[in-house]
């Protein structure tokens, strides 16, 4: 074994900044690849290393691979997802490991060639460790060299008190593990004279003499049970000792979620290979809600379990953190994109901040405003602290503006949701003069009370009522339980609309549940004629409380002028729907003459429309702001150029080649505008720059040739 392989391994498991991240193929491109041949060092890792502690499941995974950096990131995985102290700088299950191989080669190997780590001795003291008591038989005559382990109950891999026998079969080669299917208790005395009409209970006696727990042993694996029963009836107590050794080779394992390679087959093409086998269960809520000014806004909050939310520690200190890398979309039907934004905050804690919130669930919240239509919201929260990661998946539908009625899905609160006297800012889960604490988990405890809060838009009458799920099995019918129709009965309630507002409102509800048993539910909004419009199911279970999660907020600057309205300009330009971009994009403008975005799509969309002057006036004032933006420049110089002001245009792209590389489509804006100053002689110097990069210009050629023709002196 390499001890510089061990220590490097380490290092990587324990490592708390995220490696240089390498970025996979997509997912359809991926499985089109052949699995990577195992390296030498990979290959003795799985087939000598982790050999007896490897499940099948993580074996298969491993070796369909299709880069070494992703072999690297899942032994790092591998490791990590063992680590018993996450916390500390050490993992001792990794120390642990390499010292039992270590022990086996130099103590469990030495009476045959064979290495150490693969004898039956290293073997189960690698899965099992040092056993709780060992007793040797040496040169005792007429038995082989024996030796038996006792391990006490290990309840964490599921095995009972058992003895492990090991014997030299005819004194030569190493020690190999007594099978009763194999071996009977004769076999370890061959040259003993017994009784031939019972030479098995004969083989017992004498063993038992020497050593009852040896005899034990023979006979069964078991030591907290007889062997009366295996001296009768051998063939069925070996059955039992089968399950036993098939328990020891599982024991490693036995209790490890492999569903973390699972994960990262489903999300390879999403996640950089340093997280891709870190994955991390949550769960998750994203609804819509009425924002300013008319607009709808998606929030959101993804939620993970106190034992899978990993901070790191200060060397030496007292102080607790981990910086998150947060990337959010929203995606149409064919893919297109909506919507994209991206995060890394800090979160730091003193230890008595951890101590009052580490044992509670983390909630990361966020909020953004989106325009109307059937969406599909993808986050993905990566922590640094441990490399971890979860995603949180949802399709979200956001009403039209107008005087049609729409009701959205409800959001399960933790508590009641309560309009303010005072008009609070509009925040995360925070809709105008309201405060909602969401569930991210829908379950509420049976008995209680759901609270809920109904987004809507000019609805005037509905009513929200709790029914049995449809896909619960036995629950569709509760007739036959008097107590439990009369709660479905109670938990019933009718809102008027009209009387909280008009337009986009979010209308808090309460409906009691005494009386329900437990089971799984929906809750459902219907309108004034009874239709449904939007459906939530929820668990009913026997809890007193769920846990109310700590939460960091990412918010959005809802009350910043413009800002939405750039936000939502921003969407439609991104579908193509220019004509739907462009008011909102002036409007932002009007609201925050300084916002330079909506100026730059504004000249865009002029120039595109054949308004060139229109262009120079947005774009002017963005660029006395930001006087080396290379794409302010660059339009801008367009604006002029197509407006008639070619004298301008040449400055402008003349400060764009002194700030960025030239390309063909620059150097020829600007030769065009050259010509039209009657610099020819300019004109063809970056023309012919632009050839040099891209030969296949006809139209340019022929440019440069009429224009060196009109500069040669008339012949006489």
């Amino acid at each position: 074994m390499r001890h510089e392989s061990a220590r490097n391994t380490a290092r990587i498991a324990t490592r708390s900044a995220a490696l240089l991240a390498v970025l996979l193929a997509g997912t359809a491109h991926a499985a089109a690849q052949d699995p990577l041949p195992l390296s030498d060092e990979h290959r003795k890792w799985l087939e000598e290393e982790v050999l007896y502690i490897i499940s099948d499941r993580e074996k298969d995974a491993l070796e369909n691979l299709q880069s070494e950096a992703e072999r690297e990131a899942f032994i790092a995985a591998f490791w990590q997802r063992r680590d018993p102290e996450p916390l500390t700088p050490e993992n001792e299950f990794l120390t642990e490991h390499y010292r039992r191989i270590e022990y086996a080669n130099l103590r469990l190997g030495g009476e045959s060639p064979v290495p150490g780590w693969m004898t039956d001795r290293g073997r189960i003291y690698i899965k099992l460790g040092e056993p709780d008591d060992r007793e040797t038989f040496q040169a005792i005559p007429g038995l082989y060299a024996s030796e038996l382990w006792f391990y006490l109950q290990r309840k964490e891999m599921f095995l009972p008190p058992i003895y492990l026998l090991f014997f030299r079969d005819n004194n030569a080669g190493p020690y190999r593990l007594f099978n009763h299917l194999l071996d009977t208790p004769e076999d370890l005395m061959p040259a003993q004279a017994l009784d031939m009409e019972n030479s098995r209970r004969a083989a017992y006696e004498f063993l038992q003499e020497m050593s009852p727990q040896l005899a034990h042993a023979t006979i069964n694996m078991r030591a907290d049970q007889g062997v009366t029963f295996g001296l009768a009836l051998p063939d069925v107590a070996n059955l039992e000792t089968q399950t036993v050794l098939f328990d020891i080779e599982r024991a490693p394992y036995r209790r490890l979620d492999s569903s973390w390679v699972s994960a990262a087959e489903a999300n390879r093409g999403m996640i950089e290979t340093d997280y891709l086998f870190n994955s991390v269960p949550s769960s998750g809520v994203a609804r819509i809600l009425p924002g300013p000014r008319g607009s709808a806004f998606l929030h959101y909050m993804v939620q993970i379990a106190p034992e899978n939310m990993t901070l790191a520690r200060e060397e030496g200190g007292t102080t607790y953190f981990t910086r998150f890398e947060v990337r959010g979309e929203v995606t149409g039907a064919e893919g297109e994109m909506i919507h994209q934004f991206g995060a890394s905050p800090y979160l730091t804690l003193t230890q008595s901040e951890l101590r009052e919130v580490g044992a509670r669930p983390f909630a990361y919240r966020g909020m953004f405003p989106l325009i109307e239509g059937e969406w599909s919201f993808r986050l993905i929260v990566k922590n640094d602290a441990r490399s971890e990661y979860t995603i949180f998946e949802s399709t979200v539908s956001v009403p039209a503006q107008g005087e049609d009625p729409w009701i959205g899905a409800a959001v399960l609160l933790h508590e009641p949701a309560e309009r303010q006297e005072n008009e609070i800012g509009y925040g995360t889960w925070a809709p105008a003069g309201m405060r909602l604490n969401p569930q991210a988990a829908p379950v509420v405890p049976a008995g209680g009370t759901l609270h809920l809060c109904v987004p809507v838009r000019n609805a005037t009458d509905l009513e929200v009522a709790v029914r049995p799920a449809a896909h619960a099995p036995g629950q569709g019918d509760l007739d036959g339980i008097p107590d439990a129709m009369a709660a479905l009965a109670a938990a019933r309630q009718r809102i008027s609309h009209s009387e909280s507002g008009s337009g986009f409102d979010c209308l808090p509800v309460s409906l009691p549940l005494a009386g329900l048993p437990n089971g799984s539910y929906e809750v459902v909004a219907m309108d004034s004629a009874g239709a449904p419009w939007s459906v939530s199911g929820f668990d009913a279970i026997p809890r007193r409380s769920v846990a109310l999660p700590w939460a960091f907020r990412d918010t959005f600057d809802a009350e910043s002028p413009g800002a939405v309205e750039a936000t939502l300009a921003q969407q439609w330009l991104n579908l193509k729907e220019f004509g739907r971009a462009r008011p909102l994009f002036e409007d932002a403008v009007e609201q925050n003459p300084n916002l330079i975005g909506p100026r730059i799509a504004l000249g865009r969309i002029a120039l595109d429309d054949g308004e060139p002057r229109t262009a120079v006036r947005l774009l002017e004032p963005a660029l006395a702001q930001q006087p080396e933006s290379v794409v302010i420049l660059r339009l801008l110089g367009d604006a002029h150029s197509e407006s008639g002001n070619p004298t301008r245009a040449v400055q402008l792209y003349e400060r764009t080649l002194s700030l960025e590389l030239p390309d063909a489509a620059l150097l020829n804006a600007l030769g065009l505008a050259l010509v039209r100053l009657g610099e020819n002689e300019r004109a063809i110097a970056h023309l012919e720059s632009s050839l040099e990069l891209d030969e296949g210009q006809e139209q340019v050629r022929e440019l440069i040739a009429s224009l060196r023709a009109a500069l040669r002196p008339p012949s006489r």
